[in-house]
């Protein structure tokens, strides 16, 4: 196995480690491998919401055409009842793009708990600027299908990206064409070779990796937030006594790391994450308890944030006391 390749393939998945921040996981509960987050909420029955991304040029690498087919999952957010619809993918002028529409298949439906009607996903071709140009911006428009209203998360991912480490390849294409003919009851079924997440593998998930083949991304769903031993005084319990402390951890390259604490006590602090996908970050730490709220925001416009375990700054942290045990003669 190619550990680097594996590694890769790993951090596309949208889960959140160790001291996570919230936990985000796409209509697909967990499976496929999605490069991107984004919330949104309808507020109102029949509401259209809207949430806008971006694309450049140094989070992404377009196809051979110079355009990229990107995959939006759309489903509510756990604990909502809002049933969402994708209506439009629009530019920043306004204009509609084309898009096509797929319905999950009831074995994915019923395997993962999906509400009905039956969650879908849809694909479009999107053009990429040119290295030295702006940002190019998108809209996705999304409104309830019934009288709920609520939270929903968009999940996007790369169509064609059959083993998930965030490039479409010639090798990726092989592989859907070896899975052809498989549906979602059948053994072997792989869910990322389904380009358009139709429950079914056939000619068109390898048309659309075809197109699809150089088209490559860095952004991440996965953002972690992790103590720095060597700043957790005595034993291992997240009190300590230095006055400032480094976290480490990984989120998208080049996406901002925000620290807030809750009461005021610190003045939290701000970094950008390397280009290699992780940060450092030295915090000052105010008296007692700290409970920090830490906000991830990349390029593409995918936000993630969440409050992260307490850290305690104390003069007498507590040590561990090593006790040489007595042994008694009889």
């Amino acid at each position: 196995m190619n550990e680097s390749r594996e590694q890769q393939r790993n951090r596309r998945k949208p889960a959140l480690a160790v001291d996570a921040l919230e936990e985000r996981r796409v209509l697909s509960a967990g499976m496929g491998s999605t490069f991107a987050i984004v919330p949104g909420v309808i507020a109102e029955a029949g509401q259209t919401s809207s949430s806008e991304v971006r694309l450049d040029t140094t989070h992404f690498t377009p196809g051979a055409r110079g355009r990229i087919v990107v995959g939006i999952d759309v489903a509510a957010d756990p604990g909502s009842s809002v049933k969402p619809e994708v209506t439009a993918v629009r530019s920043a002028t306004g204009r509609n793009l084309g898009f096509q529409r797929s319905m999950y298949s009831q074995t994915i439906v019923k395997s993962q708990g999906l509400l009905s009607p039956r969650s879908s996903a849809v694909t479009a071709t999107l053009t990429t600027p040119k290295e030295g140009q702006a940002p190019v911006s998108y809209k996705v428009d999304v409104r309830g299908m019934t009288s709920a209203n609520g939270a929903y998360l968009l999940g996007f991912y790369l169509p064609g990206d059959a083993d998930g480490d965030g490039l479409v390849s010639r090798d990726d294409v092989q592989k859907i064409a070896t899975l052809f003919g498989r549906s979602s009851t059948d053994d072997g079924y792989e869910f990322d070779a389904d380009a358009n997440r139709d429950g079914k593998i056939d000619m068109r998930d390898l048309r659309m990796a075809g197109q699809n083949v150089g088209a490559k991304t860095i952004i991440s769903p996965v953002t972690s937030v992790n103590l720095d031993p060597a700043s957790d005084s005595g034993i291992s319990d997240r009190i300590t006594n230095q006055r400032v402390v480094k976290f480490k951890g990984t989120a998208s390259p080049n996406s901002q790391i925000t620290f807030v604490e809750a009461a005021g006590k610190s003045p939290g602090g701000t970094t950008t994450v390397g280009a290699d996908g992780n940060y450092t970050i030295d915090v000052q730490l105010g008296d007692g308890s700290n409970s920090f709220k830490v906000t991830a925001a990349d390029a593409f416009g995918q936000v993630i944030s969440g409050s992260i375990a307490a850290v305690t700054y104390s003069n007498n942290p507590p040590t561990l006391t090593n006790t040489i045990p007595t042994v008694k003669s009889t």
